[in-house]
């Protein structure tokens, strides 16, 4: 078959030289001497003259002689150049030329978009609603009744003066220097619980998912990506990761020239959880077996300390993902929704069910 290929395409490259070259030489000679080399009465006049005794004596005559003895050389010689041209590849350059020019100023303007996005990172409406405590609190309560209590002892001091009855002056102060209402008593919010979130007070994540009835694998690998905690169900799978970035994150879940998405800061960028974490699902559902054949396998996001500062905007794109995105102790803004409501009861798996699992994991 490459020797059928290689002679069709010297014998197609010969027929499409032999008309161009013939045609321009044709164009050239009846130019400049007004001969025609196809016409068979203008080589009779030739033979004719030459006959004569026909003798070349100026230049122009010359060029003409030369023109004609050169002819079948120069043909010949450019079919030969001809057949060692990559007509293949040229011809790829010349047909995606236009493909490739739409699709690098389609690059370009990716670029600029993203460029831009970091710098929409300025807005820091969600930090500024946060509760002042959250961040930096010294985890104790200001008692306002001591600030008060110089007066207090002032006013003691006036009573006992005025009224020089001695029990009613010890009464006095027994009444003023009384200790102050039990208010640093209530339990401080500690930075792991907020009351905002209607997480367990003092819990963990892992408490919140066995509370829940997930029976947990915690810190595996599922093809070589991180997934912090898997809740076994009786009829799913809950993978969970826990994203512990601190900072404001601008997110962006849109591949870009073959690359994974990513989430940009005002100083910095990283591929998405919400992507690792499906990339961790793509991998786990066709390797589930026996009792986990089947089972449905439910990715998390748990944002544990950074804020994303358009959430609101992509509710709707992780919604179309099916990933559900939840917030945990200094993670925000409050409009995502708290781990605690973003988790359901759930019935709790066999042993056969859970022991498949964690072998297939182990």
């Amino acid at each position: 078959m490459k020797i059928v290929f290689a002679i069709s395409r010297l014998f197609l490259i010969l027929c499409i030289w032999t008309v161009g070259y013939f045609f321009w030489f044709q164009q050239l000679t009846i130019a400049l001497w007004s001969f025609n080399p196809l016409a068979k009465s203008h080589w009779e006049f030739i033979w004719r003259e030459w006959q004569n005794g026909w003798v070349i004596q100026s230049f122009r005559e010359w060029l003409f002689v030369i023109a004609l003895f050169a002819m079948l050389p120069v043909w010949f010689t450019g079919w030969a150049i001809l057949c060692t041209v990559p007509w293949t590849k040229w011809f790829k350059i010349i047909l995606l030329f236009p493909i490739k020019l739409i699709k690098a100023k389609y690059i370009e303007k990716k670029k600029e978009k993203h460029a831009k996005k970091p710098k929409v990172t300025k807005k820091k409406s969600y930090k500024q609603t946060r509760p002042p405590a959250v961040r930096s609190g010294s985890g104790k309560i200001k008692q306002p009744e001591k600030e008060a209590e110089p007066e207090k002892q002032k006013s003691v001091e006036e009573n006992r003066k005025s009224k020089p009855s001695q029990s009613e002056a010890h009464s006095k102060p027994k009444h003023e220097s009384a200790p102050p209402k039990q208010t640093a008593s209530k339990p401080v919010p500690s930075p792991t619980s907020r009351g905002d979130e209607g997480s367990v007070s003092g819990g963990s994540i892992m408490d919140i998912l066995r509370s829940a009835g997930y029976r947990l694998i915690s810190d595996t690998k599922i093809a070589g990506k991180k997934v912090d905690f898997i809740g076994v169900a009786s009829d799913h799978i809950l993978l969970c990761l826990v994203d512990s970035e601190s900072g404001d994150w601008l997110a962006d879940e849109e591949r870009f020239n073959d690359e994974e998405p990513l989430w940009f800061s005002e100083s910095n960028h990283r591929i998405s959880p919400v992507r690792l974490i499906l990339n961790a699902r793509e991998a786990l559902m066709p390797q589930l077996s026996g009792a986990a054949r089947g089972l449905d396998v439910k990715p998390m996001v748990v944002i544990r300390q950074g804020t994303i500062i358009n959430a609101e905007d992509m509710f709707e794109v992780w919604s179309g993902l099916s990933v559900e995105v939840c917030r945990f102790a200094d993670g925000g803004p409050e409009e995502i929704i708290p781990l605690s409501n973003a988790i359901g009861r759930v019935n709790a798996p066999d042993e056969a069910l859970y022991h498949d699992i964690s072998g297939l994991l182990s």
